[in-house]
């Protein structure tokens, strides 16, 4: 068994409702909350093509990728990491320069 998508698991039984009154489910009225958020998951992916330009149902279908495979330009984790411990270099203190004699 599939797990289901964060967004469904964050919505509130009431909007879980709706949405499943919107697109077509039958029979949600009786379903626990988790009951319906894996009726609305598998509902959602049936019918994907006819719902997805949908803003209601929009936030499913966003997404679905790691962010780490989105990334162009073929950088890697560990090259990100590499470019953040370079260390930094210093700035001058002002005492020093007051004790040159320059402003």
């Amino acid at each position: 068994m599939s797990t289901v998508p964060y967004w469904l698991q964050k919505q509130r039984k009431p909007d879980l409702q709706e949405l499943a009154a919107r697109v077509g489910l039958k029979n949600y009225d009786k379903l626990l909350k988790t009951e319906l958020e894996v009726a609305l998951d598998d509902h959602l992916r049936t019918n994907q093509t006819r719902l997805q330009n949908d803003p209601l149902t929009s936030g499913f279908y966003k997404r679905k990728e790691s962010p780490v495979k989105r990334e162009s330009g073929g950088a890697t984790a560990t090259s990100v990491v590499e470019e953040v411990k370079k260390p930094k270099q210093r700035r001058p203190t002002l005492k020093a320069r007051e004790e040159l004699g320059q402003p």
